[in-house]
């Protein structure tokens, strides 16, 4: 719901004209009272001057102080005294007249044609006579008056206007009211950043002047937008500062738009019971000021939060009288938001060709005004409701476009702060996996495929604040046949709009006959057009999958399939109520096949049971319990392809995780016998496009030199590591240190400084054994101790200009959290972007806080299978886990490997540590994210 700013008392009446034309009827006239002269002058004048009833109502309430009661018998008094009126007319009329008065008059009415029609006479007056302080003003209303009418183009270009004559004569109040004005225009049309640039700029403006109305009205709009990008907490703090600068000024009609956004809030956070309660504040308010724009959005809200309690009668009854009243006050935004409810309640109660035909109406609306939110809410709730209709081919292509016109904001809004970009992806995310959830019912899983890469390239952007990540993302793009359907669709939307506004009330329009041919032309072609869509969906259900695959394969997912023999590229979809799994495998020389499969297990069991996994896994105790968990895991995520595995040799496993299976050393999974590591290779990428598989390490080590630097002193509050001294001299071979395995140089403890990088540029390994702090929150709070005891900031891996030659990164001291069911696992994956998008292939970090001896043998057996020259990164990284399994006399200690967790605040425990380490605790929680080879 968006709140415009208000403009009672902006143009109020001049109190020195009045008084005078009083004293001239006076004076004139001896015995005639100044309130007699008030109550029939202005009465008469204003019938003269003003036809509309109601206006002139609003004008003796509002600009002449009356009191309501005495405005409800003007209309039955006589003219007693035609002379003084007459008289009085003389001086009053050019008042009563004034286009400024007038107009601001018709749009507190929510007349905004009429009112357009007296601020365009307000402004060429004002333009005549050279008073910029009026031009002004009447740029401003026109500004508003276009707000309220959806015209958010035209309400930016007048409020533009309005802020540089306000810059050029120093008005600050007014610079305020126009970057406000700005912002909410910007809100409207889904660009949340430069809505809450301008908010932040009006609110400013306000403390400084002690504005406390438009300081009010600042943090309400920021509320909004900060609403729209799903951020609900931060929406309830701005408004409820409002509601109570509005209840403190008190301004009625803010405080009951205050109460209305918290409303708003509420009902996303699904807490319908106080949403109504502060919605039937705000009507009450409305309806005692007779405010009919925020009655109409109270009332459908009111709808909104009935609807969710399921209470659809009530919901449509609320809805309706929005509907009526948004028509009455011409207010195209809202009527958009009347239909779009009362589409959504009736594709609750069953009847989704009702609910269609709202949505059109919505989606007619919404590009008329060019309201970017509203077009993208109204596709995706058309596709929703043709597939529960059955129609899959064509909810596939209003889902497509949906995503599309997100994928449209999404570029606007790159330079909010990254919980903000994050709180949208949230937001829209069903769109998505709804898509690529009945993509992969039709067969479609390659386009599925390429949703998914779409989710998971945004999801990194949002976290990173880097809009490259990913390259440039082109939506999800409609197949040839399905574009042959969009035209003649849009075509019956806008005729169905026009007919409909047509056949509201009688006496019907005279282009009725005309508009209802034209509609049923329009939708003659566009089932002439669905026909072929579906008849080509099932021509293509019935052709050979692997063909379809091949003539529309991605290249980037190809490569990482065809990279090495035996491969499988597989993608894990977790949905609310549902996995899916779809994996490629290579079909013959050229080919590569994709395929899916569906398992019975929703989001919130499989994110509960990866936290219990990972609790079990953590700690090194009863093993037979984390076998039992870890194959529960194993029978949803590799389960159900393993036949397929087996019967293809399949040797490596690459992952493309999602959502809570982020968290899962996929290694560790269990099929009843054998851990998965002892059967398959297996590593993790973040997306196909994100990952390089054209670069492989030499296979003399001479040519692949480590630079490796670590920390093994205490520094404040993380522990010493004192095993990280034997672990990187067991890596690096030097004269004096001829046992290490590979050529390089070591720099540990003082020598660590933020100067050991510019020796980046002679190796081809970078590997860092010290303390570190990842949050999941925020990248620019993560961070790597140096030797020294200063922090490198991880997002400052990007300015290490010379990380392109670099290969792999080893990461052996950090950690993730655990999980849970409101938990992405973005985390994981951001933590070794910068890496990979600085020029690094892969990198290899853990998952949690490791055992400090266990990880320098771990890492030795990697580097000296590694140093073989014979075998991938993977297969390095493999063997060494399965040393570590099969071994029964390591040496360890009782020394973490860190002492920080990834989580902001805590600190790693000392272990209990048996000399057998077979468990997973110990070699499990190192992952390979990258290119593989």
């Amino acid at each position: 719901m968006q709140q415009v700013a208000w403009n009672y008392g902006e143009v109020l009446a001049q109190d020195t004209r009045r008084k005078r034309a009083l004293l001239v009827g006076i004076n004139d006239y001896p015995g005639t009272s100044a309130q007699d002269l008030k109550t029939q002058g202005l009465w008469y004048q204003l019938k003269g001057a003003v036809t509309d009833v109601d206006l002139q109502r609003e004008l003796l309430i509002h600009r002449f102080e009356f009191h309501p009661d005495d405005v409800l018998v003007l209309s039955d008094r006589q003219a007693t005294r035609q002379n003084i009126l007459d008289k009085f007319e003389q001086h009053l009329i050019q008042w009563v007249k004034s286009p400024d008065d007038v107009g601001v008059a018709y749009l507190d009415l929510g007349n905004y044609a009429k009112a357009i029609e007296y601020e365009q006479q307000h402004l060429e007056i004002a333009r005549e006579i050279k008073d910029r302080q009026s031009e002004g003003g009447a740029l401003d209303n026109l500004g508003i008056a276009y707000l309220y009418l959806g015209n958010y183009a035209k309400a930016i270009e007048y409020e533009q206007q309005h802020l540089e004559i306000a810059r050029e004569i120093k008005d600050r109040q007014s610079q305020g009211k126009a970057l406000g004005n700005l912002g909410i225009a910007y809100s409207n049309l889904g660009n949340y950043a430069k809505a809450i640039e301008y908010e932040q700029q009006h609110l400013e403006i306000a403390r400084e002047i002690k504005d406390r109305q438009g300081e009010g009205k600042a943090l309400g709009s920021l509320g909004n937008a900060y609403l729209d990008l799903g951020n609900y907490a931060k929406a309830i703090e701005y408004e409820q500062q409002w509601l109570a600068i509005a209840r403190e000024i008190k301004d009625c009609q803010s405080e009951g738009a205050a109460l209305g956004n918290l409303g708003n809030a509420y009902l996303d956070l699904g807490n319908y019971a106080k949403a109504i309660e502060y919605e039937q504040q705000w009507l009450a308010i409305a309806r005692e000021i007779k405010d009919r724009q925020s009655e109409g959005a109270a009332l459908g809200n009111l709808g909104n939060a009935y609807s969710n309690l399921g209470n659809y009668a009530k919901a449509i009854e609320y809805e309706q009288q929005h509907l009526e009243i948004a028509r009455e006050i011409k207010d195209r935004q809202s009527q958009g938001k009347a239909l779009g409810n009362l589409g959504l309640a009736y594709q609750d109660l069953g009847n989704y060709a009702k609910a269609i035909e709202y949505e059109q109406q919505v989606l007619a609306i919404a590009r008329e005004i060019k309201d970017r939110q509203s077009e993208g809410k109204a596709l995706n709730n058309i596709g929703s409701s043709l597939e529960k209709q059955q129609q899959p081919e064509l909810a596939i292509v209003f889902y497509k476009q949906s995503v599309n016109v997100r994928e449209s904001i999404r570029k606007d809004i790159r330079t909010l702060p990254r919980e903000q970009q994050e709180s949208y992806t949230q937001t829209v995310a069903y769109t998505y996996r709804r898509l690529a959830d009945l993509l992969l019912s039709q067969g479609r899983v390659l386009e599925a495929q390429q949703v998914l890469e779409l989710l998971k390239i945004q999801e990194l952007r949002d976290y990173t604040r880097d809009t490259r990540a990913g390259g440039e993302t082109q939506g999800s793009p409609l197949t040839p046949v399905e574009s042959r359907v969009v035209p003649p669709y849009n075509n019956v939307v806008n005729l169905g709009l026009q007919l409909t506004e047509c056949e509201r009330q009688p006496p019907y329009c005279s282009k009725r006959d005309q508009l209802r041919s034209l509609r049923d032309q329009a939708n003659a072609e566009f089932n002439k057009q669905a026909d072929k869509l579906r008849a080509l969906a099932k021509q293509q259900r019935q052709r050979d999958p692997a063909q379809i695959q091949q003539e529309e394969l991605t290249v980037a997912a190809q490569k990482i399939v065809q990279s090495q023999p035996k491969t499988v590229l597989i993608y894990p979809l977790v949905l609310e109520d549902k996995l899916w799994l779809v994996w490629g495998t290579q079909a013959g020389k050229q080919g590569v096949v994709f395929n899916s499969k569906l398992v019975p297990v929703g989001r919130k069991e499989l994110a509960t049971t990866v936290v219990e996994f990972r609790q079990l896994l953590e700690q090194p105790g009863d093993v037979k319990e984390l076998q039992k968990v870890s194959q529960k895991l194993y029978q949803w995520l590799v389960a159900p392809l393993r036949a397929e595995l087996d019967s293809n040799h399949i040797q490596n496993l690459v992952f493309s995780l999602d959502r809570s299976t982020r968290y899962i050393p996929m290694a560790a999974l269990f099929d009843g016998k054998k851990y998965l590591i002892e059967s398959f290779n297996t590593s993790i990428i973040l997306t196909a496009g994100l990952t390089d598989t054209s670069d492989r390490l030499s296979p003399k080590i001479e040519n692949d030199p480590v630079l490796a630097l670590g920390l093994s002193e205490q520094f404040g509050d993380f522990k010493s590591l004192p095993n990280v001294k034997d672990e990187i001299n067991g890596i690096i071979r030097s004269q004096s240190n001829p046992n290490g395995i590979y050529p390089g140089l070591s720099l540990i403890n003082k020598d660590f400084t933020k100067d050991a990088f510019k020796h980046l540029i002679d190796h081809r390994i970078l590997h860092i054994a010290t303390h570190a702090q990842f949050t999941s929150q925020n990248p620019e709070d993560s961070f790597l101790v140096l030797g020294d005891g200063n922090l490198f900031k991880i997002p400052e891996v990007k300015n290490l200009t010379d990380l392109g030659g670099i290969h792999l990164v080893v990461l052996s001291a950090c950690e993730t959290a655990r999980g849970g069911e409101d938990k992405e696992g973005i985390e994981v994956s951001g933590l070794s972007y910068y890496f990979l998008t600085s020029g690094a292939k892969s990198v290899i970090a853990s998952l949690w806080l490791v055992n400090d001896a266990s990880t320098s043998q771990l890492m030795r057996y990697f580097y000296q299978n590694l140093a073989t020259g014979k075998i991938t990164k993977t297969e390095a990284l493999r063997q060494a886990q399965l040393t570590m399994i099969a071994g029964k006399n390591q040496n360890s200690d009782t020394k973490d490997r860190s002492s920080v967790k990834l989580t902001p605040g805590n600190r790693g425990q000392a272990a209990t540590i048996s000399r057998d380490l077979s468990h997973p605790y110990y070699w499990a929680p190192f992952i390979l994210i990258g290119n593989g080879l």
